[in-house]
C-alpha cells in the first residue's frame, strides 16, 4: 500500500546532530538551547521578552493569571477556535463568552459583536488569528481600550505573520504561540 506523507520534513544530519547534542548536554527541557530560542524569537518579533513554556495552552493560562483574571470574571473568546482558547479561561474558573466570526470570508471575531457581549464582569478578550488570518486588531484593541479590557493574542497559526506592519502576537497585552509539529514553525 502506498503511504502519502503528511509532512515533508526533510530532516538532515544537522537536525540529527542538534538533537544528539541537546540530549548529551543533559538540558532537554530548559537551558542554553531554550534561552537561545527565546532570544531569537524575541528578536524576530521585535519584542523585549519571549518566554517558553510547555505549550500554548499553558501560555494562555499563564496570560490569564498574569493579567489578573479571576473566578467569576468573563473573557470573550471566539466560537471558532481550538479548545485551549476556552480551557485557559475555565482553568481559572472564569466564564468564557463566545463571540461569532465576522463572516464566511472573515473567520475571526467581529469587534462590533465583541462590544455587544461586554458586561461589567468582562475582563479580557482572547483573539485567535484563525488559520493565520489576522483578526481586525485595530477595531478589537479600540473596543478593549474603550472598556479597559486586556487583549490576549493566540497567534499559534501565524508566527511572524503581520497585521499592518506589526507581528501577530505583539499587538495585544500578551501574545501566545505554539511550536507543535503541525504549526508553521515547530521545535522540540
Amino acid at each position: 500500500m502506498y503511504k502519502i506523507p503528511l509532512f515533508d520534513l526533510n530532516f538532515g544530519e544537522d537536525e540529527v546532530q542538534a538533537v544528539v547534542n541537546t540530549i548529551r548536554s543533559n538540558w532537554i527541557s530548559t537551558g542554553p538551547k531554550c534561552e537561545e530560542f527565546e532570544n531569537l524569537f524575541a528578536s524576530m518579533l521585535n519584542v523585549k521578552y519571549a518566554i517558553t513554556v510547555t505549550n500554548c495552552t499553558c501560555a494562555l493560562h499563564l496570560a490569564c493569571v498574569v493579567l489578573g483574571i479571576k473566578e467569576g470574571d468573563e473573557v470573550i473568546c471566539p466560537s471558532l477556535t481550538f479548545a485551549a482558547s476556552v480551557n485557559c479561561i475555565r482553568y481559572i474558573n472564569a466564564t468564557p463568552v463566545f463571540c461569532d466570526i465576522k463572516s464566511y470570508e472573515h473567520i475571526n471575531m467581529d469587534a462590533d459583536e465583541i462590544e455587544k457581549l461586554i458586561t461589567p464582569k468582562t475582563k479580557a478578550i482572547i483573539v485567535v488569528h484563525m488559520a493565520g488570518f489576522p483578526a481586525d486588531m485595530d477595531s478589537i484593541v479600540a473596543v478593549a481600550k474603550k472598556h479597559n479590557l486586556h487583549v490576549i493574542e493566540d497567534a499559534c497559526h501565524g508566527p511572524l505573520s503581520e497585521y499592518e506592519g506589526k507581528k501577530l502576537g505583539t499587538i495585544g497585552d500578551v501574545g501566545c504561540f505554539s511550536f507543535f509539529s503541525n504549526k508553521n514553525i515547530s521545535t522540540g
